[in-house]
């Protein structure tokens, strides 16, 4: 398996090695060589300065162009303001911590508004402006026996941020005749409308501090009874309705920035309506005769919230629903339409006041012969009858209670009503020192109410919100 085996040796040749050089560097610092340099300081000079008087230019400023500029500016400005006073957002909000919360009705302030010796004079009427900050007031005598020529006016109130009237009015306009009714525009805060005895109706731009004559809308043939502002549609103008004890009805359309009044619709309460002359013949005194004549004596009118249902009452008793959308002509007038679609429960004697709920199918009025009445709006039976003390000339739904209505008139109180239940809500009654209530109004941004009698004196009210759920 395994046998010896001798080679020949085999020989490599050598190979010589090279010795390398290993050199050694040493590193060596050299001296810090320093350089000196001499510098030089800069001399400085103090040098004072003079400064030449300036001479201001004395701008000559032209009164006539920057009235001119308030008098276009400012409808505009109100305008916003207002707008900005419609929401509520802020509505019970103070500043001041530390002021005294009242949740209980308080009268404020109370001062007569005439002079001692003229004591034959009445407010007849007043209203809160939009914005809150103005009351106006009107006047008139108590009685007319005859034609009404007297010398009246508006005087103008402003309502400080304390909730104070101060006893001397800002503004007044001078008027020709006694006044029955007022209104501020919904929406426009300067414009102002009034009826008078005489039947006229007048409107003024406010923020217009030079001219002082108003616009006349229209003359009714016997005192206006009612007057209210239509608030614009897109398809309309902003209108102004107005009613008389001569049964007519007006609805103008204001045009041109408010300069311009035009007739929009006429309508009329034919005396047919009353039972007691219902029985005249069609043809008594001719067609035309019987176009012209008067009307049933309307006392009072207000929409309803079904636009464009409203509800009028009358001298004899009449409580009518009616429609701008009436297409029935007056017997001799193309032009004249009677509103009536419906009749309600009559009263037994004359309707002083009526007031549509904003908020439900409800309205309630009030008459001579001392009783409310609710009643809905699509059913011509009454729902509910709430007695009185007193004769009630004067209703206003309470802003924060939305069946709640306030009754005034020949007493020196103002009553609350929940018309839900008919009963009292004791805790809002406004107890004043005055003899016969001529005149109220509720303040809805300020809390507040307002108050006048047949002496010419004003009252101030704290109505919190909270006070309905006081007590």
């Amino acid at each position: 398996m395994f046998s010896d085996n001798s080679s020949e040796p085999s020989g490599f040749s050598s190979a010589a090695t090279t010795v390398k050089e290993a050199v050694s560097n040493a590193a060596q610092t050299e001296n810090i060589r320093h350089d000196s340099k001499q510098s030089q300081n800069i001399t400085q000079q103090s040098a004072q300065t003079q400064t030449a008087e300036r001479i201001t230019a004395v701008t000559d400023i032209d009164y006539n162009r920057l009235a001119e500029f308030l008098r276009k500016v400012t409808p505009g400005i109100m305008e916003a303001l207002d707008n900005t006073s419609e929401s509520d957002i802020l509505d019970g909000y103070d500043p001041i911590a530390t002021k005294e919360i009242t949740l209980q009705v308080k009268l404020l302030n109370k001062f007569p508004t005439l002079e001692e010796s003229d004591s034959k004079r009445k407010i007849s009427a007043l209203t809160w402006s939009t914005h809150g900050g103005t009351l106006a007031i009107a006047y008139s005598i108590p009685y007319h026996e005859q034609w009404c020529d007297h010398l009246s006016e508006i005087k103008f109130y402003e309502l400080k941020r304390d909730d104070d009237v101060p006893p001397t009015a800002n503004k007044h306009l001078e008027t020709n005749a006694c006044i029955t009714d007022i209104s501020y525009h919904p929406t426009k805060p300067s414009i102002f409308a009034a009826g008078f005895f005489n039947g006229d109706v007048a409107l003024w731009n406010l923020a217009d501090e030079e001219s002082v004559v108003p616009l006349l809308v229209c003359v009714h043939g016997d005192v206006v009874t009612s007057l209210l502002w239509r608030e614009r549609t897109i398809n309309e103008p902003h209108l102004l309705i107005t009613s008389s004890a001569d049964g007519y009805i007006f609805i103008h359309k204001l045009t041109a920035n408010f300069t311009i009044a035009s007739l929009h619709n006429k309508y009329k309460i034919v005396k047919e309506h009353n039972p007691t002359e219902n029985t005249r013949p069609r043809s008594a005194g001719g067609r035309k005769e019987r176009a012209a004549e008067a009307g049933l004596s309307i006392t009072c009118l207000d929409f309803s919230l079904k636009n464009p249902i409203f509800i009028v009452g009358t001298l004899c008793g009449g409580l009518y629903k009616c429609s701008l959308d009436s297409s029935i002509p007056v017997q001799g007038d193309d032009k004249l339409f009677d509103p009536v679609i419906d009749e309600y429960d009559r009263y037994e004697g004359s309707v002083t006041a009526l007031r549509c709920s904003q908020t439900t199918n409800l309205f309630i009025s009030s008459g001579t012969n001392m009783e409310l009445r609710v009643y809905d709006v699509d059913q011509i039976c009454i729902i509910r009858v709430i007695a009185v003390e007193h004769t009630v000339i004067g209703l206003k739904w309470f802003p924060y209670g939305k069946e709640i209505i306030s009754a005034y008139g020949a007493d020196s109180s103002v009553n609350f009503y929940d018309i839900s239940h008919g009963r009292l809500v004791t805790n809002l009654k406004i107890e004043s020192t005055t003899e016969n209530i001529t005149a109220f109004d509720f303040n809805k941004k300020r809390d507040t109410a307002a108050l006048a009698d047949s002496h010419g004196n004003l009252e101030i009210w704290k109505m919190p919100k909270q006070a309905i759920q006081s007590g």
